[in-house]
């Protein structure tokens, strides 16, 4: 039957109900192909037997820019041509580069980026190819990125429970509307024809059947979708809070325990030209006293102008343990920063280790992957590191991308050879250049976060420590 055949106030009833449901359909399409379209490049590729990759330098630019996914295909070295692009394991990080020679006797590349001025200091060998760049399209690194991270796979989850759900309550929304007309039509019939009390009309049984079983399912399918939608969403907000939490915390740390350097005072008359000289003091001044009454794992304060970078240290003999615990030893979802387990606590190695969190809202090392941009590396090229005893100056030398399972994360406890190496390793993998120089019997630190461009990503950013004249940000007798 035909809703035309209604009367002219009951079709323009029937016709007014069609717009909630269109309109809650197109909503839930919407959002299902948004998930689809954002999901199909980053994870149809590798079922095609390609590697995606998110470029986070400005070694390829102009051609592939920062924020890029680049599509690598694996073929034989030996068929690599000059002028092609190829993706390749450098010290535990995915590098993209240029080919400039195949060198087919010695079973190497050499290589260089785009925007670089000389080619790769060290040449690639075969065994670290992972294959040619056969695609490169910008912005969809940042979609990789999201989909890296557990939060963002959360997101994701929850749009697109949103999107079934919509299309599901179009559904039920147009059978009931039906339902609803074919029962206005046949008590119209019922009364046009004389009998005056109004039956519902009894389906078939098998057709009933079907119709009950259909709606048990999505009734069932709902439950069940809005079920995980509420703990996703849930989630999310315990997340949110969290951050919100953990903020208030290190702020109110800061404010408590941190205050502006004081000046250096005036030399004494009488002193000699080399004592007039000013002292240089770290830009803060940390109350270690405070802090390590309330909590003796202080080990020390970072400190950067300009960035959010600015929280106590802490050590203790399980790296686990400030993972995922604040400062003051409470569940934290951005924990602490914390030094390695294997590192002295006074910083006396040659390099030491130090860990942080990747937040979503830039919080605590977030900021370390804008050192991998020159520009931002060349505002903000030196770190303060506090102590009880004497505090330093970072001056940061190299920045990139690295795994977790590196040789970045080797410690050396006293100078020699290997430091050397290890050192000129990170000059050679940053992503920027720095005119710093390195001495074999300096200390020197490695600042590490998650980074989601490949599984086990890690930005990291190395510095030389350079002591001043302060301790706790107090000059120093």
């Amino acid at each position: 039957m035909k809703t035309d055949a209604l009367p002219p106030e009951q079709r323009s009833k029937a016709g007014g109900g069609k717009f909630v449901p269109a309109l809650c359909n197109f909503l839930g399409t919407l959002i299902l192909l948004t998930v689809i379209l954002t999901a199909v490049p980053l994870s149809v590729p590798r079922f095609l037997g390609y590697e995606v990759y998110s470029v986070v330098s400005g070694s390829m630019e102009p051609e592939i820019p920062v924020g890029s996914v680049v599509y690598v295909k694996a073929l034989p070295p030996e068929t690599v041509q000059a002028d092609e692009v190829i993706a390749f394991w450098s010290g535990g990080s995915v590098v993209t580069h240029r080919v400039v020679r195949n060198q087919f006797v010695e079973g190497v590349f050499v290589t260089k980026g785009d925007a670089n001025d000389m080619e790769d200091i060290n040449s690639v060998p075969y065994s670290a190819l992972i294959g040619r760049v056969e695609r490169h399209y910008p912005l969809l690194g940042r979609l990789l990125m999201i989909y890296a991270s557990d939060v963002g796979k959360v997101y994701m989850l929850v749009y697109a429970i949103c999107g079934v759900m919509f299309n599901i309550l179009a559904g039920r929304m147009r059978e009931h509307a039906r339902e609803k007309r074919t029962r206005d039509l046949e008590t119209e019939i019922a009364v046009q024809m004389g009998r005056h009390e109004r039956r519902d009309p009894k389906p078939e049984g098998k057709k009933k059947t079907r119709r009950n079983r259909r709606r048990t399912a999505r009734t069932v399918l709902m439950i069940l979708l809005l079920a995980v939608f509420l703990t996703s969403g849930g989630a999310i907000l315990v997340i949110q809070h969290q951050y919100k939490v953990s903020d208030a915390l290190y702020e109110s740390a800061a404010d408590q325990y941190t205050l502006a350097a004081r000046p250096a005072a005036p030399a004494a008359q009488g002193e000699s030209p080399a004592e007039e000289q000013p002292k240089e003091l770290a830009p803060i001044t940390v109350d270690f006293d405070a802090l390590l009454a309330a909590n003796s794992d202080i080990v020390g304060w970072i400190y950067c102008e300009g960035t959010p970078i600015n929280y106590p240290i802490l050590q203790t003999e399980d790296n686990d343990y400030y993972l995922h615990r604040g400062y003051d030893r409470e569940y934290r979802a951005a924990g602490s920063i914390f030094v390695e387990a294997a590192n002295h606590r006074d910083f006396a190695d040659s390099n030491t280790i130090i860990y942080g969190h990747h937040m979503r809202n830039g919080s605590m090392f977030a900021s370390l992957e804008n050192w991998s941009d020159q520009s931002y590396f060349d505002e903000h090229p030196v770190m303060w590191l506090l102590t009880p005893t004497r505090d330093y100056k970072i001056v940061l030398f190299s920045s990139y991308t690295t795994s977790a399972l590196s040789d970045t994360y080797t410690i050396f406890s006293v100078p020699g050879m290997d430091l050397n190496d290890y050192l000129q390793m990170a000059v050679n993998l940053s992503d920027v250049r720095a005119e710093v120089p390195l001495y074999t019997d300096a200390h020197y630190v490695l600042l590490s976060t998650c980074a989601y461009v490949f599984d086990y990503a890690r930005s990291v950013v190395h510095g030389i420590l350079m002591p001043v004249d302060s301790a706790g940000g107090a000059p120093l007798a």
